[in-house]
């Protein structure tokens, strides 16, 4: 598996975009992060409520799009610790895209109404107590948005609760990227073909009901360096070759 921060060299099947993808989304959050200790000291919030509109409305396509498309075909699994690969990554999508789609509305109501569409029938309840976990920072990152936004006084204390539910919405989203390319992939490996696997990243790559329906291919091809960005486009051979 490749590592989040080194360089990708290699797309070994086309699911593997998802790494990729995930670099590129992961790098967004550092950023975002940064910007949210900005304002704790004293920065201004234009900057970060932009980065938290584009990195939720990344997230909140992505995993969608994964329900439907990555997850949704594949057979279930149980591993060794009783864990279920699909059941639990479905679950973890449902707690982001329910508290992601709360903080979108109040960040960005009008902004991203077009380009992602939140399908609120496919929200579950929760058993796991890691999705629990991952509700309570969720909504603890939308009371702190809420809260330094409506102030007129923007207080200390409040832009520190923001940075560090910034903070832990990062780091449940990094844990959920890890499970994935641990659990998740090698079984799409194992049970789709090559040409359903194309499929798969085409969807997630692009949304074919956006006016541009190459929004995500461009932010992450941007966020990749030069060897990256070749692996990319190549893959995007081979899915154009098939349509």
């Amino acid at each position: 598996m490749p590592s989040f921060t080194g360089e990708i060299t290699a797309l070994e099947s086309p699911i593997d975009v998802m790494y990729l993808m995930h670099k590129v989304f992961m790098d967004h959050s550092i950023k975002t992060e940064r910007l949210a200790l900005h304002v704790v000291q004293g920065g201004e919030l234009g900057e970060l409520k932009e980065a938290l509109d584009e990195w939720l409305k990344h997230i909140l396509y992505h995993v969608d799009t994964e329900d439907v498309f990555l997850t949704g075909p594949l057979k279930e699994k149980a591993l060794p610790d009783g864990r279920m690969v699909v059941k639990d990554n479905v679950a973890e999508h449902d707690q982001i895209r329910l508290e992601g789609e709360h903080v979108l509305n109040n960040f960005s109501r009008n902004t991203w109404q077009e380009a992602t569409e939140i399908s609120r029938d496919l929200i579950l309840a929760l058993d796991d107590q890691k999705h629990v976990e991952l509700m309570d920072k969720v909504e603890d990152l939308q009371i702190a948005i809420e809260r330094v936004l409506t102030e007129d006084d923007l207080k200390i204390r409040a832009r520190k609760h923001l940075y560090r539910s910034v903070l832990a919405l990062k780091v449940t989203e990094f844990d959920h990227f890890e499970n994935e390319e641990a659990s998740v992939l090698p079984l799409v490996k194992e049970q789709m073909s090559r040409n359903e696997q194309l499929e798969c990243a085409r969807k997630l790559l692009f949304q074919d009901s956006a006016a541009h329906s190459g929004w995500i291919y461009d932010f992450i091809l941007n966020g990749l360096c030069e060897s990256e960005r070749i692996l990319l486009q190549d893959l995007r051979k081979e899915i154009d070759a098939r349509l």
